[in-house]
């Protein structure tokens, strides 16, 4: 098995409330920590790390990322454009489908034990049932014991998936990517067979920017009931083709975002640094 991890950058900031340990620099060293434990605790694992950077991203960075990966920039200009460059990747480089893909995002900070821990857990034959793997859950309690594994209804953009169901699955990830909102929640539905928009939620969607043009506002709203009532009806999967997605107990890694960081003694991990 190969692991490939895609790391999704961007140089810039948003507006999202943020811990006092939060930057970007801080989850990019934990992130790193973690691959030098993966390879040396799991050398037949053969990590593969590319950083998918979005744009110009700063120095220390950039340099951080040159001693554990590939840094491949691109012109993207949106999360939904880089998560879709990502996707890609499987079927653009021919990885092979026995192996298996992380994604993962820049504003989160990972335990040092996180990818040892995925390693086995796709490993594991206990788990061969299982396609998608979720090493972050915001309720999961911290008991302070190694993470297991059970099923979860959702995760974010960073999750693990074995190769061959991404490629099978790349053109439904997509159309959920483009069915606005809170795509990676649709995803994680549809990918079940659970159906993800309401009646109410196909017919109404938040207001377009104020003074859009009311031909503008209509082909918006046309545009996304068709693509919400395209992913309700791939979500009718055949029990063959519906997905388990896993979730580490205690959560291997959290999102950097107030109102959504998991139990764990992040701070902690925060004030560790990247490894020597």
């Amino acid at each position: 098995m190969r692991l490939h991890v895609v790391y999704r950058s961007h140089g810039g900031e948003n507006s999202k409330g943020r811990p006092s340990w939060y930057s970007k620099r801080v989850g990019l060293a934990s992130f790193c920590a973690a691959v030098a434990a993966v390879r040396a605790q799991r050398p037949d694992a053969d990590v593969e790390v590319v950083f998918l950077n979005d744009g110009p991203v700063p120095g220390d960075r950039l340099e951080l990322m040159q001693l554990w990966g590939d840094p491949v920039g691109f012109e993207g200009g949106s999360n939904r454009r880089s998560y879709l460059a990502a996707l890609a990747l499987p079927r653009r480089r021919s990885w092979a489908a026995q192996d298996v893909l992380l994604l993962a995002e820049d504003d989160y900070l990972w335990r040092p034990e996180a990818l040892v821990a995925l390693v086995e857990a796709v490993s594991d034959p206990a788990n061969a049932h299982a396609d998608y793997f979720a090493p972050y859950g915001e309720e999961v309690e911290d008991t302070g014991l190694p993470a297991r594994w059970t099923p979860l209804v959702s995760t974010t953009s960073t999750f693990a998936a074995r190769v061959g169901a991404v490629r099978e699955d790349e053109r439904l990830l997509q159309l959920c990517a483009l069915s606005g909102g809170n795509f990676d929640y649709a995803s994680c539905l549809t990918l079940q067979g659970r159906r993800r928009f309401t009646l109410r939620e196909l017919l109404e969607h938040h207001d377009p920017a104020e003074g859009t043009a009311a031909w503008r506002s209509a082909l918006r709203r046309g545009y996304l009931f068709g693509m919400r009532a395209a992913v309700d009806l791939r979500s009718l999967r055949r029990p063959s083709r519906r997905r388990v997605l896993l979730g580490a107990e205690p959560a291997l890694a959290t999102h950097m975002e107030l109102g959504w960081i998991a139990p764990g003694p992040w701070e902690e991990i925060a004030a560790a640094g990247a490894p020597s």
